[in-house]
């Protein structure tokens, strides 16, 4: 399948350097909040509510002007916000600062949530957005490890925080490139007459609005993704707790040296399975699609089980690298069902109703699993949050018998 050159080039360069940058930032910062700022199960949990309240709260609104005005400056302005918050957790290990900092990164991911996915769309074609999401992840992956050979290096001579502060600073070169190099050449904004007015700048809210109503299919995936956030928060905020603390990490490596090497394999196994999968789905095809994802999902959940069941060291790591392979591929596969056949008119606002819907199930249910955490353990908390992904098997199945378009 080929591809408009110039956009997919931009789109490749802007995953691999986003990659990168949150392979720098991330890596590490879960060692970093519990070791350098000393957070509790509760804490860390509260910093991800944090984070999914504003994101909530800035969804909408955002993907709103990303449909009105424009979605290269949207993604422009994302990448730059997502900056100032790793430059801010990482110079600042403080809870109260952290805190704050979500608020700042809630801007830039809901900047680039739906607004990066709806100008793909338009630059490249619907037909064509699978695949390109999915090529996307695998330079991801490659990016990925450079990202964390770049963290393995950093975090010897400066730790955890200096990793954080050079993602930040990745992020911010990538939106000065963004900025000159991003083409938008058919994306429709509203009229100028129409930016100025409250009717001009919530018509595509009403638009988007009115096409979920009208499209069950569209509203079981966005409960979907209510379920599915809910279920990942404990897990992205309680691993490293679980296997510091409940199955120890072993000898011969430091806490950074095996959380590096995790990370690692999880890139270089992620790649071994996506690229094959994406020479051989056909993206465009969403009976397909719902099949697969319905699969992922269901391995995820065990996974996640098993992780949280995990009698040592090993099982944890097996179960952890490969609910991260699974997750790799339920987003692409998400993406590209849910934007099948939408209006290019009220495509980013759709797209950020199924990202608030996921920020509201992680923010109802993250400080419940973090109170849970320290009542009864992390791995309680993580087996709850496994069964809470359940319901969503019986939503996809039900919305692989609809039609999007």
């Amino acid at each position: 399948m080929s591809y408009p050159s110039r956009p997919l080039r931009v789109y490749l360069v802007t995953e691999a350097v986003m990659a990168a940058a949150f392979a720098l930032a991330y890596t590490l910062q879960g060692l970093y909040f519990f070791q350098t700022v000393g957070l509790t199960p509760f804490e860390l949990l509260l910093v991800g509510a944090a984070l999914e309240l504003s994101t909530f709260v800035l969804e909408v609104p955002t993907g709103v002007l990303a449909d009105a005005f424009s979605r290269k400056w949207s993604v422009v302005l994302g990448c730059a916000t997502l900056g100032a918050a790793m430059l801010l957790v990482g110079s600042f290990p403080v809870f109260v600062v952290i805190l704050a900092a979500q608020v700042v990164s809630a801007v830039g991911y809901t900047c680039l949530s739906g607004a990066q996915e709806a100008w793909l769309a338009d630059e490249l074609g619907e037909d064509c957005l699978g695949g390109a999401l999915l090529l996307g992840g695998q330079y991801a992956r490659v990016a990925g490890v450079l990202g964390i050979l770049g963290a393995a290096g950093l975090s010897g001579v400066g730790g955890p925080a200096l990793c954080i502060v050079a993602g930040g600073g990745t992020m911010l070169i990538l939106a000065a490139f963004l900025a000159r190099a991003m083409p938008e050449e058919k994306f429709a904004p509203a009229a100028p007459g129409e930016r100025h007015t409250w009717s001009g700048l919530t018509a595509p809210l009403v638009q988007g609005a009115r096409e979920v109503r009208g499209r069950p299919v569209l509203i079981l995936l966005i409960v979907a993704a209510a379920l599915y956030g809910a279920s990942t928060e404990a897990l992205d905020r309680l691993n490293e707790f679980l296997l510091l603390r409940e199955t120890g990490l072993p000898g011969g490596l430091s806490a950074q040296g095996w959380f590096i090497a995790l990370a690692l394999a999880g890139s270089g196994l992620g790649w071994a399975v996506l690229e094959p999968l994406r020479r051989r789905l056909d993206l465009s095809q969403p009976a397909q699609v719902a099949r697969t994802l319905r699969v992922v999902l269901g391995l995820s959940v065990a996974a996640l089980l098993a992780f949280a069941l995990a009698p040592g060291f090993g099982w944890a790591a097996g179960a952890l690298l490969i609910h991260g392979v699974l997750r790799g591929l339920y987003s692409p596969l998400y993406a590209a069902w849910l934007n099948q056949g939408l209006p290019p008119g009220s495509r980013a606002t759709i797209n950020s109703f199924a990202s608030q819907a996921d920020a509201l199930g992680q923010v109802s249910c993250g400080p419940l699993f973090g109170l849970a955490g320290n009542l009864w353990g992390v791995r309680a908390a993580l087996a709850l949050a496994a069964f809470v992904r359940l319901p969503t098997l019986p939503l996809l199945s039900r919305a692989g018998k609809g039609d999007l378009r």
